[in-house]
């Protein structure tokens, strides 16, 4: 607050009445002294110039750690599942449940939603399994069987090849790290501890795309539903801009864990037909798992 110099003894002289003052008992009084109502006016005189020096705080914005809540981040979200609806992915796998342990060189292919190509490898580059889906249904193919799986729902064939129950439509979109496109008109979004969440609950599923709290990073995916509950981590956090690609992935639940390490992933706009059919083998058995239950 300013400081102002005080009065001169010109103008004391000038403005105060000496004897007015002795009237009213003032003159050569102390302050307390003087009357009651003079004290009370002077007292609402400084409630006033006090009020007018106070700053005003109900209109600041309150303080957050946080930045807000990703809903402009969705659509980046949206043009990173665009632009992996098409890809090649190398990796390591790892898998150790409860039925099977085994490791291996894989390479995936997938073309939108009804398009995928799954093969593993031994060190020296032999195919020990392929599993390819398309307009027709899944199959899948064990070489050293000489043997060709089918069923109705692709998760069947891969219990059959890794022993986990894991839904192949979650797989191929945690190893683009990206949100299929039909969640997104279900997505809402929350504060969570260190973090957002991203949730949709749809078709009896829920999902929750977990994102860091500075960066926006993805760095997990909660699922529950009637084929899989379960978590996919990443390590390190996938950035949602749409080059990102991942590390290291974690799928795991209850009774398996998986482990990728992603090599390569890197869009392609098409592939030739022909990789997601099955190569035609002489000598190979067909072996339909639906009616083996």
């Amino acid at each position: 607050m300013e400081t102002y110099a005080g009065p001169s003894s010109v103008w004391q002289a000038r403005v105060f009445n000496t004897p007015e003052l002795c009237r009213w008992g003032l003159a050569g009084r102390p302050f307390f002294n003087a009357p009651r109502s003079f004290v009370l006016l002077c007292f609402l005189l400084l409630l006033v110039i006090s009020a007018g020096c106070a700053r005003p705080t109900g209109n600041l914005p309150a303080v957050s750690g946080k930045p807000p809540a990703p809903s402009l981040e969705i659509a980046k979200l949206k043009e990173r599942s665009d632009f992996w609806r098409n890809y090649q992915c190398k990796f390591r796998l790892r898998v150790d449940s409860k039925t099977s342990k085994f490791s291996s060189r894989a390479i995936v292919f997938v073309e939108g939603p009804n398009s995928v190509r799954f093969e593993t490898f031994t060190p020296l580059g032999q195919t020990v399994a392929l599993y390819v889906f398309n307009e027709t249904g899944p199959a899948l193919l064990i070489p050293s069987e000489k043997t060709i799986f089918t069923a109705q729902r692709p998760e069947t064939l891969v219990r059959q090849f890794m022993g986990v129950n894991l839904p192949v439509d979650l797989f191929r979109y945690a190893l683009a790290a990206s949100v299929p496109a039909e969640q997104f008109e279900h997505i809402e979004s929350r504060s969570e501890a260190g973090g957002w969440g991203l949730i949709s609950n749809s078709g009896g599923s829920h999902f929750e795309w977990l994102l860091t709290a500075e960066s926006l990073d993805l760095k997990a995916i909660l699922v529950s539903s009637a084929e899989f509950e379960g978590r996919v981590s990443y390590d390190p956090p996938v950035g949602i801009n749409k080059e990102a690609v991942p590390g290291k992935i974690r799928i795991s639940s209850s009774e398996w864990n998986m482990e990728i390490v992603v090599e390569e992933l890197k869009p392609a706009p098409t592939f030739q037909p022909s990789i997601f059919y099955m190569p035609n083998l002489p000598d190979v058995r067909r072996v339909d798992l639906d009616n083996l239950k």
